[in-house]
């Protein structure tokens, strides 16, 4: 009967706690080892689901997109100044004076032969006019050069003191040059006699200089221009119709 009743408290126990007591070691390492996988694989899913907006390919876009909006403003300034400055030039060149041939003088001519060459001494004088048509645009005048040619050989240069001009002025200009004992061909020599006796010599006048603009408190000064006298007829130069010269703005050739 005892060992009856002691198998019985036994089995009772056992039904009571159907899984024995784990040593304490082996108890620490299982949980020590479920706080681990509850932990890790978590950090992992948050990495694979969050994308790093630092990465190397948001960076690449973002670079692209700047770069890509920086050339087109730029593009865009560079437009708007160009058509400007075209749109500038354009109302400065229609501003510029009319200039006109008044009258051609030849005179002093003189023709010496020595050792079988010819040397020429002779004097042009060219009267010029300057009109400012514009309605309240002054011109200012700086640094200016003239050559002068008869029949395609040079007689000389010469300097013009600036000068300015108010809207709506007419200036007349003279110009005188020189040359002596200038080496001359032999045919050259018999043409600028011919013409000085008939009193058609064809002078040419070439100047250049600096033309400045003001209006109202707005001031553009030296920018360079150039004047064309081509071909003026001595015997042909009529008052009410004189020869024209031609002028252009932003030239930089020089004498």
């Amino acid at each position: 009967m005892a060992g009856f009743a002691g198998a019985s408290s036994s089995q009772q126990q056992h039904l009571q706690n159907p899984n024995p007591p784990l040593p304490q070691h082996q108890h620490q390492q299982q949980r020590t080892k479920r706080v681990a996988f509850s932990e890790i694989p978590g950090k992992q899913t948050m990495y694979e689901d969050i994308q790093d907006p630092n990465s190397k390919g948001h960076r690449s876009c973002r670079c692209f997109t700047c770069c890509a909006w920086i050339c087109i403003s730029v593009t865009a300034f560079l437009i708007i100044i160009f058509v400007l400055g075209f749109v500038a030039v354009g109302i400065l060149r229609s501003s510029l004076p009319h200039i006109n041939v008044l009258k051609v003088h030849s005179s002093n001519i003189s023709i010496s032969e020595s050792s079988r060459q010819k040397f020429l001494t002779m004097e042009i004088s060219v009267k010029l006019e300057f009109e400012n048509e514009n309605d309240k645009m002054s011109l200012h005048y700086e640094k200016l050069r003239v050559e002068i040619k008869a029949e395609n050989v040079r007689i000389g240069h010469t300097a013009i003191p600036g000068f300015s001009q108010r809207s709506g002025n007419e200036t007349k200009i003279d110009v005188n040059t020189t040359t002596t004992n200038t080496r001359i061909d032999d045919a050259n020599a018999e043409i600028l006699k011919l013409r000085y006796r008939q009193k058609a010599m064809l002078v040419d006048l070439f100047m250049t200089g600096d033309v400045g603009f003001s209006f109202g408190g707005l001031k553009i000064k030296g920018l360079p221009f150039e004047v064309n006298c081509q071909k003026v007829n001595e015997a042909y130069i009529k008052s009410d119709d004189p020869p024209k010269c031609y002028t252009k703005l932003l030239s930089f050739r020089g004498l």
